[in-house]
Protein backbone atom coordinates (compact mmCIF):
# COMPACT_ATOMS: atom_id res chain seq x y z
CA UNK A 1 0.00 0.00 0.00
CA UNK A 2 2.70 2.49 1.02
CA UNK A 3 4.82 1.66 -2.01
CA UNK A 4 1.96 2.58 -4.38
CA UNK A 5 1.41 5.93 -2.71
CA UNK A 6 5.06 6.78 -2.22
CA UNK A 7 6.47 7.39 -5.67
CA UNK A 8 3.65 9.38 -7.23
CA UNK A 9 3.41 11.81 -4.31
CA UNK A 10 7.14 12.56 -4.06
CA UNK A 11 7.31 14.97 -7.02
CA UNK A 12 3.70 15.84 -7.68
CA UNK A 13 3.33 17.40 -4.26
CA UNK A 14 5.88 20.00 -5.36
CA UNK A 15 2.88 21.81 -6.78
CA UNK A 16 2.16 23.30 -3.38
CA UNK A 17 5.40 25.29 -3.60
CA UNK A 18 6.25 25.22 -7.27
CA UNK A 19 5.27 28.85 -7.76
CA UNK A 20 7.02 31.30 -5.52
CA UNK A 21 4.48 33.84 -4.36
CA UNK A 22 6.07 37.15 -5.31
CA UNK A 23 5.26 40.35 -3.47
CA UNK A 24 2.68 41.37 -6.00
CA UNK A 25 0.38 42.83 -7.13
CA UNK A 26 1.45 46.25 -5.88
CA UNK A 27 -1.70 48.29 -5.12
CA UNK A 28 0.20 51.60 -5.36
CA UNK A 29 1.64 50.69 -8.77
CA UNK A 30 -1.78 49.61 -10.00
CA UNK A 31 -3.41 52.86 -8.90
CA UNK A 32 -0.61 54.91 -10.47
CA UNK A 33 -0.81 53.03 -13.79
CA UNK A 34 -4.59 53.37 -13.93
CA UNK A 35 -4.29 57.14 -13.49
CA UNK A 36 -1.64 57.33 -16.21
CA UNK A 37 -3.90 55.50 -18.67
CA UNK A 38 -6.31 58.42 -18.61
CA UNK A 39 -3.68 61.00 -19.56
CA UNK A 40 -1.30 59.08 -21.84
CA UNK A 41 -1.50 58.20 -25.53
CA UNK A 42 0.37 56.21 -28.15
CA UNK A 43 3.45 54.22 -27.16
CA UNK A 44 3.39 55.39 -23.56
CA UNK A 45 -0.21 54.24 -23.14
CA UNK A 46 0.62 50.85 -24.70
CA UNK A 47 3.53 50.38 -22.27
CA UNK A 48 1.28 51.32 -19.36
CA UNK A 49 -1.34 48.76 -20.44
CA UNK A 50 1.26 45.98 -20.54
CA UNK A 51 2.80 47.08 -17.23
CA UNK A 52 -0.65 47.03 -15.61
CA UNK A 53 -1.38 43.56 -17.07
CA UNK A 54 1.88 42.26 -15.59
CA UNK A 55 0.76 43.27 -12.10
CA UNK A 56 -2.00 40.65 -12.36
CA UNK A 57 0.13 37.64 -13.33
CA UNK A 58 1.47 36.98 -9.83
CA UNK A 59 0.12 33.98 -7.87
CA UNK A 60 -1.62 32.97 -5.73
CA UNK A 61 -4.56 34.96 -7.13
CA UNK A 62 -3.73 35.43 -10.79
CA UNK A 63 -6.40 37.37 -12.68
CA UNK A 64 -6.25 35.84 -16.15
CA UNK A 65 -9.31 37.68 -17.47
CA UNK A 66 -7.77 41.03 -16.52
CA UNK A 67 -4.48 40.08 -18.17
CA UNK A 68 -6.34 39.13 -21.36
CA UNK A 69 -8.29 42.38 -21.40
CA UNK A 70 -5.32 44.69 -20.82
CA UNK A 71 -2.74 42.78 -22.91
CA UNK A 72 -5.26 42.28 -25.73
CA UNK A 73 -5.98 46.02 -25.84
CA UNK A 74 -2.25 46.79 -25.77
CA UNK A 75 -1.63 44.30 -28.60
CA UNK A 76 -4.25 45.88 -30.86
CA UNK A 77 -2.89 49.38 -30.31
CA UNK A 78 0.73 48.20 -30.71
CA UNK A 79 -0.10 46.57 -34.04
CA UNK A 80 -1.58 49.86 -35.28
CA UNK A 81 1.60 51.67 -34.21
CA UNK A 82 3.82 48.83 -35.50
CA UNK A 83 5.49 48.95 -32.07
CA UNK A 84 7.34 45.61 -32.00
CA UNK A 85 8.58 45.55 -28.36
CA UNK A 86 5.02 45.96 -27.09
CA UNK A 87 3.68 43.37 -29.56
CA UNK A 88 6.16 40.88 -28.10
CA UNK A 89 5.31 41.79 -24.50
CA UNK A 90 1.56 41.57 -25.12
CA UNK A 91 1.94 38.11 -26.65
CA UNK A 92 4.04 37.01 -23.69
CA UNK A 93 1.40 38.24 -21.25
CA UNK A 94 -1.36 36.45 -23.17
CA UNK A 95 0.76 33.30 -23.08
CA UNK A 96 1.15 33.59 -19.31
CA UNK A 97 -2.62 33.87 -18.93
CA UNK A 98 -3.05 30.66 -20.95
CA UNK A 99 -0.52 28.84 -18.73
CA UNK A 100 -2.51 29.69 -15.64
CA UNK A 101 -5.64 28.42 -17.40
CA UNK A 102 -3.81 25.12 -18.02
CA UNK A 103 -4.02 25.75 -21.77
CA UNK A 104 -0.33 24.97 -22.19
CA UNK A 105 -0.40 24.49 -25.96
CA UNK A 106 -2.04 27.90 -26.41
CA UNK A 107 0.38 29.49 -23.97
CA UNK A 108 3.36 27.99 -25.77
CA UNK A 109 2.10 29.38 -29.09
CA UNK A 110 1.88 32.93 -27.75
CA UNK A 111 5.28 32.68 -26.03
CA UNK A 112 7.08 31.34 -29.10
CA UNK A 113 5.62 34.19 -31.17
CA UNK A 114 6.86 36.69 -28.56
CA UNK A 115 10.23 34.94 -28.44
CA UNK A 116 10.76 35.36 -32.18
CA UNK A 117 10.15 39.11 -31.96
CA UNK A 118 12.36 39.53 -28.89
CA UNK A 119 15.18 37.62 -30.61
CA UNK A 120 15.06 39.89 -33.66
CA UNK A 121 15.19 42.90 -31.36
CA UNK A 122 17.83 41.29 -29.08
CA UNK A 123 15.65 42.52 -26.25
CA UNK A 124 16.11 42.02 -22.52
CA UNK A 125 12.53 40.74 -22.55
CA UNK A 126 14.01 37.40 -23.62
CA UNK A 127 14.74 36.63 -19.97
CA UNK A 128 11.13 36.46 -18.80
CA UNK A 129 9.93 35.03 -22.13
CA UNK A 130 12.35 32.08 -21.92
CA UNK A 131 11.37 31.61 -18.28
CA UNK A 132 7.63 31.36 -18.97
CA UNK A 133 8.21 29.18 -22.03
CA UNK A 134 10.25 26.84 -19.85
CA UNK A 135 7.37 26.61 -17.39
CA UNK A 136 4.95 25.73 -20.18
CA UNK A 137 7.32 23.04 -21.49
CA UNK A 138 7.83 21.67 -17.98
CA UNK A 139 4.12 20.99 -17.55
CA UNK A 140 4.12 19.36 -20.98
CA UNK A 141 6.85 16.95 -19.76
CA UNK A 142 9.38 18.42 -22.21
CA UNK A 143 12.09 18.63 -19.55
CA UNK A 144 15.12 18.85 -21.83
CA UNK A 145 13.85 21.84 -23.80
CA UNK A 146 12.55 23.46 -20.62
CA UNK A 147 16.07 23.31 -19.13
CA UNK A 148 17.48 24.88 -22.30
CA UNK A 149 15.01 27.75 -21.92
CA UNK A 150 15.99 28.35 -18.30
CA UNK A 151 19.71 28.34 -19.10
CA UNK A 152 19.07 30.81 -21.94
CA UNK A 153 17.02 33.03 -19.64
CA UNK A 154 19.74 33.39 -16.96
CA UNK A 155 22.20 35.67 -18.85
CA UNK A 156 19.40 38.14 -19.65
CA UNK A 157 18.16 38.06 -16.05
CA UNK A 158 21.71 38.69 -14.82
CA UNK A 159 22.05 41.59 -17.24
CA UNK A 160 18.85 43.24 -15.99
CA UNK A 161 19.61 42.21 -12.37
CA UNK A 162 16.14 40.70 -12.16
CA UNK A 163 16.81 38.53 -9.13
CA UNK A 164 13.15 37.71 -8.63
CA UNK A 165 12.97 36.04 -12.05
CA UNK A 166 16.37 34.40 -11.54
CA UNK A 167 15.20 32.79 -8.31
CA UNK A 168 12.10 31.52 -10.09
CA UNK A 169 14.21 30.03 -12.91
CA UNK A 170 16.49 28.24 -10.43
CA UNK A 171 13.46 26.84 -8.63
CA UNK A 172 11.99 25.30 -11.77
CA UNK A 173 15.40 23.94 -12.77
CA UNK A 174 15.56 22.24 -9.37
CA UNK A 175 12.15 20.62 -9.96
CA UNK A 176 13.23 19.26 -13.34
CA UNK A 177 16.46 17.79 -12.01
CA UNK A 178 14.53 16.18 -9.14
CA UNK A 179 12.12 14.61 -11.64
CA UNK A 180 15.10 13.23 -13.57
CA UNK A 181 16.69 11.85 -10.39
CA UNK A 182 19.67 14.25 -10.43
CA UNK A 183 19.60 15.15 -6.73
CA UNK A 184 22.94 16.99 -6.66
CA UNK A 185 21.87 19.50 -9.33
CA UNK A 186 18.41 19.79 -7.82
CA UNK A 187 19.81 20.61 -4.38
CA UNK A 188 22.27 23.11 -5.87
CA UNK A 189 19.68 25.17 -7.75
CA UNK A 190 17.10 24.97 -4.98
CA UNK A 191 19.63 26.15 -2.38
CA UNK A 192 20.85 28.95 -4.68
CA UNK A 193 17.26 30.10 -5.13
CA UNK A 194 16.68 30.10 -1.38
CA UNK A 195 19.89 32.02 -0.63
CA UNK A 196 19.04 34.59 -3.32
CA UNK A 197 15.54 35.16 -1.92
CA UNK A 198 16.98 35.55 1.55
CA UNK A 199 19.48 38.15 0.31
CA UNK A 200 16.55 40.03 -1.23
CA UNK A 201 14.61 39.79 2.06
CA UNK A 202 11.71 38.51 -0.05
CA UNK A 203 9.93 36.88 2.88
CA UNK A 204 7.11 35.39 0.82
CA UNK A 205 9.52 33.67 -1.56
CA UNK A 206 11.79 32.55 1.28
CA UNK A 207 8.77 30.82 2.82
CA UNK A 208 8.04 29.00 -0.43
CA UNK A 209 11.74 28.22 -1.03
CA UNK A 210 12.08 26.55 2.37
CA UNK A 211 9.15 24.36 1.40
CA UNK A 212 10.85 23.62 -1.93
CA UNK A 213 13.92 22.42 -0.03
CA UNK A 214 11.66 20.09 1.91
CA UNK A 215 10.26 18.75 -1.36
CA UNK A 216 13.77 17.96 -2.56
CA UNK A 217 14.61 16.02 0.59
CA UNK A 218 11.32 14.18 0.27
CA UNK A 219 12.16 13.20 -3.32
CA UNK A 220 15.51 11.91 -2.06
CA UNK A 221 13.76 9.80 0.59
CA UNK A 222 14.85 11.89 3.60
CA UNK A 223 11.48 12.51 5.25
CA UNK A 224 12.81 13.80 8.58
CA UNK A 225 14.73 16.67 6.97
CA UNK A 226 11.79 17.33 4.66
CA UNK A 227 9.46 17.79 7.64
CA UNK A 228 12.04 20.05 9.27
CA UNK A 229 12.16 22.36 6.24
CA UNK A 230 8.34 22.53 6.04
CA UNK A 231 8.20 23.60 9.66
CA UNK A 232 11.03 26.10 9.13
CA UNK A 233 9.04 27.66 6.30
CA UNK A 234 5.93 27.99 8.42
CA UNK A 235 7.86 29.49 11.35
CA UNK A 236 9.64 31.90 9.00
CA UNK A 237 6.29 33.01 7.59
CA UNK A 238 4.91 33.73 11.04
CA UNK A 239 8.04 35.59 12.18
CA UNK A 240 8.16 37.83 9.10
CA UNK A 241 4.46 38.52 8.82
CA UNK A 242 3.76 36.60 5.62
CA UNK A 243 0.01 36.62 5.03
CA UNK A 244 -1.90 33.69 6.49
CA UNK A 245 -3.18 32.49 3.11
CA UNK A 246 0.32 32.11 1.62
CA UNK A 247 1.82 30.63 4.79
CA UNK A 248 -0.85 27.95 5.07
CA UNK A 249 -0.75 27.23 1.34
CA UNK A 250 3.01 26.54 1.47
CA UNK A 251 2.65 24.36 4.58
CA UNK A 252 -0.59 22.38 4.66
CA UNK A 253 -0.34 20.59 1.32
CA UNK A 254 3.28 19.38 1.69
CA UNK A 255 2.65 18.26 5.24
CA UNK A 256 -0.36 16.25 4.09
CA UNK A 257 1.52 14.53 1.27
CA UNK A 258 4.56 13.58 3.34
CA UNK A 259 2.39 12.06 6.05
CA UNK A 260 0.70 10.08 3.29
CA UNK A 261 4.14 8.79 2.27
CA UNK A 262 4.80 7.82 5.87
CA UNK A 263 1.46 5.96 5.94
CA UNK A 264 0.16 8.25 8.69
CA UNK A 265 -3.26 8.52 7.05
CA UNK A 266 -5.04 10.39 9.84
CA UNK A 267 -2.35 13.10 9.91
CA UNK A 268 -2.35 13.27 6.12
CA UNK A 269 -6.13 13.64 6.03
CA UNK A 270 -5.97 16.40 8.65
CA UNK A 271 -3.51 18.58 6.72
CA UNK A 272 -4.96 17.97 3.25
CA UNK A 273 -8.46 18.69 4.54
CA UNK A 274 -7.18 22.00 5.94
CA UNK A 275 -5.74 22.87 2.52
CA UNK A 276 -9.05 21.85 0.94
CA UNK A 277 -10.98 24.15 3.28
CA UNK A 278 -8.57 27.00 2.47
CA UNK A 279 -8.93 26.62 -1.31
CA UNK A 280 -11.66 24.09 -2.21
CA UNK A 281 -11.72 24.90 -5.95
CA UNK A 282 -7.99 24.43 -6.62
CA UNK A 283 -7.19 21.52 -8.93
CA UNK A 284 -4.16 20.15 -7.12
CA UNK A 285 -5.74 20.48 -3.70
CA UNK A 286 -8.74 18.46 -4.85
CA UNK A 287 -6.53 15.81 -6.45
CA UNK A 288 -4.40 15.55 -3.30
CA UNK A 289 -7.58 15.21 -1.26
CA UNK A 290 -8.68 12.41 -3.59
CA UNK A 291 -5.33 10.64 -3.13
CA UNK A 292 -5.80 10.70 0.63
CA UNK A 293 -9.31 9.28 0.26
CA UNK A 294 -7.93 6.54 -1.98
CA UNK A 295 -5.31 5.68 0.65
CA UNK A 296 -8.17 5.40 3.16
CA UNK A 297 -9.76 2.84 0.78
CA UNK A 298 -12.52 5.08 -0.55
CA UNK A 299 -12.01 4.61 -4.33
CA UNK A 300 -15.47 5.80 -5.40
CA UNK A 301 -15.11 9.11 -3.54
CA UNK A 302 -11.55 9.51 -4.78
CA UNK A 303 -12.52 8.92 -8.43
CA UNK A 304 -14.85 11.92 -8.39
CA UNK A 305 -11.90 14.19 -7.65
CA UNK A 306 -9.65 12.59 -10.27
CA UNK A 307 -12.07 12.37 -13.18
CA UNK A 308 -13.26 15.98 -12.98
CA UNK A 309 -9.90 17.29 -14.27
CA UNK A 310 -9.05 14.59 -16.81
CA UNK A 311 -10.49 16.27 -19.93
CA UNK A 312 -9.05 19.66 -18.96
CA UNK A 313 -5.53 18.27 -18.62
CA UNK A 314 -5.79 16.52 -21.99
CA UNK A 315 -7.23 19.56 -23.72
CA UNK A 316 -4.52 21.86 -22.37
CA UNK A 317 -1.73 19.31 -23.02
CA UNK A 318 -0.85 19.38 -19.32
CA UNK A 319 1.09 16.11 -19.43
CA UNK A 320 2.69 16.55 -16.02
CA UNK A 321 -0.61 16.62 -14.16
CA UNK A 322 -2.20 14.17 -16.61
CA UNK A 323 0.57 11.69 -15.77
CA UNK A 324 -0.37 11.98 -12.13
CA UNK A 325 -4.14 11.84 -12.39
CA UNK A 326 -4.30 8.92 -14.84
CA UNK A 327 -2.25 6.82 -12.41
CA UNK A 328 -4.58 7.87 -9.59
CA UNK A 329 -7.59 6.85 -11.70
CA UNK A 330 -5.99 3.50 -12.52
CA UNK A 331 -5.34 2.76 -8.85
CA UNK A 332 -8.93 3.66 -8.02
CA UNK A 333 -10.30 1.22 -10.60
CA UNK A 334 -7.86 -1.42 -9.42
CA UNK A 335 -9.29 -1.04 -5.91
CA UNK A 336 -12.74 -1.49 -7.41
CA UNK A 337 -11.46 -4.68 -9.12
CA UNK A 338 -12.12 -3.23 -12.59
CA UNK A 339 -8.78 -4.37 -13.98
CA UNK A 340 -9.29 -3.69 -17.69
CA UNK A 341 -10.15 -0.06 -17.02
CA UNK A 342 -7.28 0.18 -14.54
CA UNK A 343 -4.88 -1.15 -17.19
CA UNK A 344 -6.01 1.43 -19.75
CA UNK A 345 -5.22 4.41 -17.50
CA UNK A 346 -2.06 2.85 -16.10
CA UNK A 347 -0.62 2.42 -19.60
CA UNK A 348 -1.45 6.04 -20.43
CA UNK A 349 0.38 7.29 -17.34
CA UNK A 350 3.30 4.95 -17.98
CA UNK A 351 3.64 6.16 -21.57
CA UNK A 352 3.82 9.79 -20.42
CA UNK A 353 6.39 8.97 -17.74
CA UNK A 354 8.51 6.98 -20.20
CA UNK A 355 8.68 9.84 -22.69
CA UNK A 356 9.51 12.34 -19.96
CA UNK A 357 12.08 10.03 -18.30
CA UNK A 358 10.43 10.85 -14.98
CA UNK A 359 12.06 8.18 -12.85
CA UNK A 360 9.75 8.22 -9.84
CA UNK A 361 6.65 8.08 -12.01
CA UNK A 362 8.22 5.23 -14.00
CA UNK A 363 8.91 3.36 -10.77
CA UNK A 364 5.31 3.76 -9.67
CA UNK A 365 4.11 2.72 -13.14
CA UNK A 366 6.23 -0.44 -13.19
CA UNK A 367 4.97 -1.48 -9.76
CA UNK A 368 1.31 -0.81 -10.51
CA UNK A 369 1.33 -2.41 -13.97
CA UNK A 370 2.94 -5.54 -12.58
CA UNK A 371 0.11 -5.88 -10.07
CA UNK A 372 -2.64 -5.19 -12.63
CA UNK A 373 -1.23 -7.69 -15.14
CA UNK A 374 -0.93 -10.28 -12.38
CA UNK A 375 -4.59 -9.78 -11.43
CA UNK A 376 -5.46 -10.22 -15.12
CA UNK A 377 -3.44 -13.48 -15.13
CA UNK A 378 -1.04 -12.05 -17.74
CA UNK A 379 1.99 -13.39 -15.94
CA UNK A 380 4.59 -12.66 -18.63
CA UNK A 381 3.72 -8.97 -18.66
CA UNK A 382 3.50 -8.92 -14.87
CA UNK A 383 6.99 -10.44 -14.58
CA UNK A 384 8.39 -8.01 -17.16
CA UNK A 385 7.21 -4.91 -15.29
CA UNK A 386 8.24 -6.41 -11.94
CA UNK A 387 11.77 -6.88 -13.27
CA UNK A 388 11.76 -3.28 -14.56
CA UNK A 389 10.52 -2.09 -11.18
CA UNK A 390 13.23 -3.98 -9.28
CA UNK A 391 16.04 -2.67 -11.48
CA UNK A 392 14.87 0.95 -11.36
CA UNK A 393 14.18 0.79 -7.63
CA UNK A 394 17.71 -0.45 -6.96
CA UNK A 395 19.10 2.39 -9.09
CA UNK A 396 17.01 5.04 -7.34
CA UNK A 397 17.83 3.72 -3.87
CA UNK A 398 21.52 3.67 -4.74
CA UNK A 399 21.37 7.28 -5.97
CA UNK A 400 19.47 8.34 -2.87
CA UNK A 401 21.92 6.57 -0.58
CA UNK A 402 25.00 8.04 -2.23
CA UNK A 403 23.42 11.49 -2.27
CA UNK A 404 22.62 11.28 1.43
CA UNK A 405 26.21 10.32 2.22
CA UNK A 406 27.65 13.21 0.22
CA UNK A 407 25.00 15.72 1.29
CA UNK A 408 25.70 15.87 5.01
CA UNK A 409 28.71 18.18 4.52
CA UNK A 410 26.85 20.25 1.92
CA UNK A 411 23.87 20.61 4.21
CA UNK A 412 26.03 21.91 7.05
CA UNK A 413 27.74 24.42 4.73
CA UNK A 414 24.36 25.53 3.39
CA UNK A 415 22.95 26.07 6.87
CA UNK A 416 26.00 28.16 7.74
CA UNK A 417 25.37 30.32 4.68
CA UNK A 418 21.73 30.71 5.71
CA UNK A 419 22.75 31.76 9.21
CA UNK A 420 25.29 34.24 7.85
CA UNK A 421 22.69 35.78 5.54
CA UNK A 422 20.18 36.02 8.37
CA UNK A 423 22.81 37.75 10.50
CA UNK A 424 23.73 40.07 7.63
CA UNK A 425 20.09 40.95 7.08
CA UNK A 426 19.73 41.87 10.75
CA UNK A 427 22.88 43.99 10.59
CA UNK A 428 21.59 45.78 7.49
CA UNK A 429 18.35 46.57 9.29
CA UNK A 430 20.28 47.96 12.23
CA UNK A 431 22.48 50.04 9.92
CA UNK A 432 19.43 51.34 8.09
CA UNK A 433 17.85 52.26 11.39
CA UNK A 434 21.06 53.95 12.49
CA UNK A 435 21.24 55.91 9.23
CA UNK A 436 17.70 57.20 9.72
CA UNK A 437 18.55 58.26 13.22
CA UNK A 438 21.63 60.16 12.01
CA UNK A 439 19.62 61.88 9.29
CA UNK A 440 17.03 62.96 11.82
CA UNK A 441 19.76 64.18 14.10
CA UNK A 442 21.33 66.27 11.35
CA UNK A 443 17.95 67.89 10.60
CA UNK A 444 17.54 68.80 14.23
CA UNK A 445 21.05 70.25 14.35
CA UNK A 446 20.33 72.49 11.33
CA UNK A 447 17.06 73.78 12.80
CA UNK A 448 18.22 74.07 16.40
CA UNK A 449 21.33 76.26 16.01
CA UNK A 450 21.18 77.41 19.63
CA UNK A 451 21.86 73.93 20.97
CA UNK A 452 24.34 72.82 18.31
CA UNK A 453 27.24 72.73 20.74
CA UNK A 454 25.43 70.57 23.24
CA UNK A 455 24.08 68.30 20.51
CA UNK A 456 27.56 67.91 19.03
CA UNK A 457 28.99 66.97 22.42
CA UNK A 458 26.27 64.39 22.99
CA UNK A 459 26.80 62.97 19.52
CA UNK A 460 30.56 62.74 20.09
CA UNK A 461 30.08 60.94 23.41
CA UNK A 462 27.59 58.52 21.86
CA UNK A 463 29.93 57.82 18.97
CA UNK A 464 32.87 57.17 21.30
CA UNK A 465 30.74 54.88 23.44
CA UNK A 466 29.54 53.05 20.36
CA UNK A 467 33.10 52.50 19.13
CA UNK A 468 34.09 51.22 22.54
CA UNK A 469 31.13 48.83 22.53
CA UNK A 470 31.94 47.70 18.99
CA UNK A 471 35.52 46.98 20.05
CA UNK A 472 34.31 44.97 23.04
CA UNK A 473 31.78 43.16 20.87
CA UNK A 474 34.48 42.38 18.30
CA UNK A 475 36.71 40.90 21.01
CA UNK A 476 33.81 38.82 22.34
CA UNK A 477 32.93 37.52 18.88
CA UNK A 478 36.58 36.67 18.20
CA UNK A 479 36.72 34.64 21.43
CA UNK A 480 33.47 32.86 20.51
CA UNK A 481 34.79 32.14 17.04
CA UNK A 482 37.98 30.62 18.43
CA UNK A 483 35.91 28.45 20.77
CA UNK A 484 33.68 27.44 17.87
CA UNK A 485 36.67 26.51 15.70
CA UNK A 486 38.05 24.32 18.50
CA UNK A 487 34.65 22.67 18.93
CA UNK A 488 34.36 22.01 15.18
CA UNK A 489 37.80 20.40 15.14
CA UNK A 490 36.73 18.07 17.94
CA UNK A 491 33.52 17.25 16.06
CA UNK A 492 35.44 16.49 12.88
CA UNK A 493 37.64 14.05 14.79
CA UNK A 494 34.65 12.34 16.33
CA UNK A 495 32.78 12.18 13.04
CA UNK A 496 35.47 10.12 11.34
CA UNK A 497 34.56 6.51 10.88
CA UNK A 498 36.86 3.70 9.87
CA UNK A 499 37.03 3.77 6.04
CA UNK A 500 37.78 0.05 6.04
CA UNK A 501 34.55 -0.66 7.91
CA UNK A 502 32.52 1.52 5.52
CA UNK A 503 34.09 -0.21 2.50
CA UNK A 504 33.24 -3.63 3.95
CA UNK A 505 29.64 -2.55 4.56
CA UNK A 506 29.21 -1.22 1.03
CA UNK A 507 30.78 -4.40 -0.37
CA UNK A 508 28.33 -6.49 1.64
CA UNK A 509 25.39 -4.47 0.33
CA UNK A 510 26.68 -4.93 -3.22
CA UNK A 511 27.03 -8.70 -2.62
CA UNK A 512 23.45 -9.00 -1.34
CA UNK A 513 22.15 -7.06 -4.33
CA UNK A 514 24.24 -9.17 -6.75
CA UNK A 515 22.80 -12.35 -5.21
CA UNK A 516 19.29 -10.86 -5.42
CA UNK A 517 18.91 -11.02 -1.64
CA UNK A 518 16.85 -7.83 -1.61
CA UNK A 519 15.46 -8.26 1.88
CA UNK A 520 18.93 -8.79 3.38
CA UNK A 521 20.29 -5.84 1.38
CA UNK A 522 17.46 -3.58 2.56
CA UNK A 523 17.91 -4.67 6.19
CA UNK A 524 21.68 -4.17 6.01
CA UNK A 525 21.33 -0.78 4.32
CA UNK A 526 18.81 0.41 6.95
CA UNK A 527 21.11 -0.53 9.83
CA UNK A 528 24.14 0.96 8.08
CA UNK A 529 22.33 4.28 7.41
CA UNK A 530 21.16 4.39 11.01
CA UNK A 531 24.70 3.79 12.31
CA UNK A 532 26.12 6.59 10.12
CA UNK A 533 23.38 9.00 11.21
CA UNK A 534 24.09 8.22 14.90
CA UNK A 535 27.82 8.71 14.34
CA UNK A 536 27.23 12.09 12.68
CA UNK A 537 24.73 13.21 15.32
CA UNK A 538 26.97 12.10 18.20
CA UNK A 539 29.92 13.95 16.68
CA UNK A 540 28.12 17.19 17.51
CA UNK A 541 27.90 16.34 21.23
CA UNK A 542 30.66 16.94 23.78
CA UNK A 543 29.47 13.88 25.71
CA UNK A 544 27.68 10.71 24.61
CA UNK A 545 25.45 8.70 26.92
CA UNK A 546 26.21 5.04 27.64
CA UNK A 547 22.82 4.18 26.09
CA UNK A 548 23.85 5.76 22.79
CA UNK A 549 27.23 4.00 22.88
CA UNK A 550 25.52 0.66 23.49
CA UNK A 551 23.04 1.31 20.66
CA UNK A 552 25.89 2.12 18.24
CA UNK A 553 27.80 -0.96 19.38
CA UNK A 554 24.70 -3.11 18.85
CA UNK A 555 24.25 -1.74 15.33
CA UNK A 556 27.94 -2.40 14.56
CA UNK A 557 27.75 -5.99 15.82
CA UNK A 558 24.49 -6.56 13.90
CA UNK A 559 26.16 -5.39 10.69
CA UNK A 560 29.14 -7.67 11.25
CA UNK A 561 26.83 -10.55 12.09
CA UNK A 562 24.87 -10.03 8.84
CA UNK A 563 28.09 -9.70 6.86
CA UNK A 564 29.41 -13.03 8.20
CA UNK A 565 26.01 -14.76 7.74
CA UNK A 566 25.28 -15.24 11.47
CA UNK A 567 28.57 -17.08 12.01
CA UNK A 568 28.79 -15.69 15.53
CA UNK A 569 26.47 -14.51 18.27
CA UNK A 570 26.91 -11.93 20.98
CA UNK A 571 25.38 -10.62 24.17
CA UNK A 572 25.80 -7.23 25.81
CA UNK A 573 25.35 -7.20 29.57
CA UNK A 574 24.56 -3.99 31.46
CA UNK A 575 25.94 -3.60 34.96
CA UNK A 576 24.78 -0.94 37.39
CA UNK A 577 27.48 0.60 39.49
Amino acid sequence: MLRDKKIVIILTSMFFSSICFAQHPDPKAIDSLKKLLVSTHGIQRINNLNALAEEYWWPPKTQTATIDSLAGLALNEAIKENYLPAIATSNMLLGVAEIFRNNLSGGEKYLRHALGIYQNLNSDGLGWCYLWLGQSLYYQNNFDEALVCYFKALPFLDKTRDFEAKGKAWTWMAFIYAALGNYDSSFYYCSQSLLLRQKMSDHVCVTASLTNMGQLYKAAGDYEDALDYYKQGFRYANIHGVDLYTANWAYLGPMGTIYLLMNALDSSYYFVQKAFQLNPTNQMVRISFGETLLAKNQPDSALKFFLEWLDEFRKGNDKWDLMRVTMDISKSYERKNEMRTALKYALESYSLAQKAKARHYLLDGYSHLSKVYKDLSLNDSAYFFLAQYTALKDSILKNQFLWKLSNYKKQEDFKKQMDQLASLGQENKEKEKELKQKTLLQSILVVCLLIVGLSGFIFYKNLALKRKNEKLESMRKQAELQHHVTDLEMQALRAQMNPHFIFNCLSSINRFIFKNETEAASNYLTKFSRLIRMALNNSKKPFISIEDELEMLTLYLDLEKLRFKDSFDYKISNATF
